[in-house]
């Protein structure tokens, strides 16, 4: 079976926005699984890990910088992004809402008909509202943003009551760790409670469920 390709739009998010989501997928991908082995990981669990190719998408080439003044580097543009399964955004300042460029409009639009799951992180719900979206999708977005998100873009079905919302291929998150959660849930589903385990456990994260209570693990860091 060929790899995931997932691609992830490159606008200033905040980081942790999309870095958690990422490392709790690349913890439990095949590579990293097999670092894991001399931790207790079994061998036999390696091979049904994620085998995914993270594709980092720009409307150029230059670097963006997110918060931190941490900067990243394109590794395609929206012009020359190959096909892709799934999509992330995450949550920049609300300032951006005002200025997402003709082409990332354009490129989400065309790239949500196209992939599996469409997913955000914070405000990132925001954005996927902003070029037209999520009209009539039921999202959230950071829970201290959810009144500004319906003055905003009144046409979603906004809620707080849970930390991600799962409505048809639109999968949006609260704040970042809840994106984080929601890309766990994302894992355990896909690939199996065993394998999302061992990888929390390289992060020595345990995850919360849909409505913040902590999930039980089975899996702990050998002593």
């Amino acid at each position: 079976m060929a790899p995931i390709q997932f691609g992830i739009l490159l606008i200033p998010f905040q980081l942790l926005d999309v870095a958690g989501p990422l490392d709790v997928l690349s913890s439990s991908s095949i590579r990293y699984l097999k670092l894991g082995e001399s931790f207790g990981v079994p061998s036999s669990l390696v091979a049904k890990g994620i085998d995914i190719e993270f594709h980092h998408i720009g409307e150029t080439m230059d670097p963006v910088t997110h918060t931190g003044n941490f900067k990243s580097t394109p590794t395609t543009t929206c012009a020359t992004c190959p096909k892709l399964d799934y999509l992330l955004v995450g949550g920049p300042e609300p300032a951006y809402l005002q200025n997402i460029s003709p082409v990332m409009a354009a490129f989400m639009r065309e790239r949500a008909l196209e992939v599996k799951t469409f997913f955000t992180t914070c405000s990132g719900g925001m954005v996927a509202a902003a070029v037209g979206l999520l009209d009539d999708v039921n999202a959230t977005t950071n829970h201290g943003a959810v009144a500004l998100a319906q003055q905003l873009f009144p046409k979603t079905k906004w809620t707080r009551e849970k930390q991600w919302v799962i409505d048809g291929k639109f999968w949006t998150a609260g704040g970042a760790c809840a994106g984080m959660d929601m890309f766990a849930h994302w894992v355990v589903e896909n690939y199996g409670l065993d394998v999302a385990e061992a990888g929390f456990m390289g992060l020595d994260y345990q995850p919360r469920d849909v409505n913040g209570k902590q999930v039980p693990l089975r899996r702990r860091i050998p002593n």
